[in-house]
């Protein structure tokens, strides 16, 4: 008998893996079960309205325009926009210094692209982001993770680490920081540490990619200035996204770095599609010359402030002692720890099954394969009601699976 034939795939194809969140979005959409899973904002703070309004004119008076091909770089009254937005923050880039990407993911696929080759070294935050890690491994990049405290990134083991690799002749391709609100941990480096990851990158000739899409979502506390903006050495690429401010649907992200960089990027987009939508580019851009983009923040902020307090008072009242948890001063997500001895991503079956609710377990976001304790919540797109609930179901899961010793003392 002819033995089943099976398709070449390539030797990064092999090492793909599919996103452990995507594939629970589909899940948790079964009717009852509530979901702190998905990373999604809330569809009340879409502006539909608006979109309809500006969609309509443009149809109206530029359809010969957005329903064309554009520039690989993408458009240009959206590029000088999004200077202007970022110059807001202290981050001096010119518009020719700003490619527009199909989402933030699309940024992080053009860095992967054009830097790593098999066997390359990154080093990332422990935890962090799933979907970056996804990336970095369909290029066959060799992952080293950096601990977190509650002022971000350990930057005394950093330097350690890149000491001891510069002692075995290795140097990393880049260092990946998602520096406000992170996801999954929701902390904030400080200050102090930002400035202390460029002197490090810049001792060691590292390049930092910068990705902060929450940095709009401060619920209290004073912002650091962004890594790009106390860059004076070229070595930040910064990616942002609307995602979070205006909505996710509308794709619209952008890399900022140097022009050799951008260069590069822009000849690897070029194979990947051309071009991003100019529909949904031209859409961005009327809503930032409105001044909308600008206005509607704070509306969102104090939703999702409202949300984080909810779910920080829900934890304290229905989790057991020995459960922890990080206390975010904004973006969409915290981060809890289970006693030692439980495993998340072991448990996840029985939250859905038993108790309809869904989480994402820590293991995911860890390089290391490490995490077993933790889970990541996500507070902007479930109700106040159902994050009421949802905690109470899980804290009831919780105690159920609780190990002995800790349910002895």
């Amino acid at each position: 008998m002819t033995e089943a034939w099976q398709p070449p795939y390539s030797a990064s194809a092999r090492v793909m893996t599919r996103s452990l969140i995507r594939e629970m979005l589909k899940l948790t959409r079964r009717a009852g079960i509530i979901s702190f899973a998905g990373g999604l904002p809330d569809p009340a703070t879409f502006p539909v309205g608006e979109l309809k309004t500006i969609t309509a004119r443009l149809l109206d008076q530029e359809a010969h325009l957005v329903l064309q091909y554009g520039p690989t770089e993408g458009d240009a009254r959206l590029r000088d926009a999004l200077a202007q937005w970022m110059a807001k923050d202290g981050i001096k880039i010119p518009p020719q210094r700003v490619l527009i990407t199909l989402g933030s993911q699309q940024g992080l696929d053009l860095v992967g692209r054009i830097f790593l080759d098999p066997g390359d070294l990154v080093v990332v935050e422990l935890p962090s982001y799933m979907a970056a890690l996804q990336v970095f491994r369909g290029y066959r990049a060799e992952m080293i993770g950096v601990p977190l405290d509650e002022d971000g990134m350990r930057t005394d083991i950093l330097e350690r680490t890149l000491a001891d690799l510069a002692r075995k002749g290795r140097r990393p391709k880049f260092l990946y920081v998602v520096p406000d609100f992170q996801n999954p941990s929701g902390l904030t480096l400080s200050h102090e540490r930002r400035q202390r990851v460029l002197d490090i990158a810049r001792e060691y000739q590292v390049l930092v990619v910068e990705d902060n899409p929450y940095r709009e979502l401060r619920f209290e506390g004073t912002a650091p200035p962004p890594l790009a903006a106390l860059d004076r050495d070229g070595v930040v690429i910064y990616l942002s996204t609307f995602s979070k401010t205006l909505c996710p649907g509308l794709r619209i992200a952008w890399l900022a770095a140097s022009d050799e960089i951008i260069r590069q990027c822009v000849i690897a987009k070029q194979a990947m599609d051309l071009c991003c939508p100019a529909l949904t580019q031209a859409i961005a851009a009327d809503f930032c010359a409105s001044g909308l983009i600008y206005s509607r923040v704070p509306q969102i902020v104090e939703l999702y402030r409202r949300k984080r307090d909810v779910i920080l008072t829900a934890l304290a009242r229905e989790m057991p002692d020995g459960v922890t948890w990080s206390h975010p001063q904004g973006g969409l997500f915290l981060w809890v720890t289970l006693p030692q001895g439980m495993d998340t991503e072991t448990l996840l079956p029985a939250a859905v099954e038993e108790e309809r609710v869904a989480y994402v377990p820590g293991v995911g976001f860890h390089a290391d394969g490490s995490g077993r304790t933790t889970m990541r919540l996500n507070f902007s797109f479930p109700s106040e009601a159902d994050i009421e609930e949802g905690i109470r179901r899980l804290a009831r899961l919780v105690r159920k699976h609780l190990p002995s010793v800790v349910k002895a003392s």
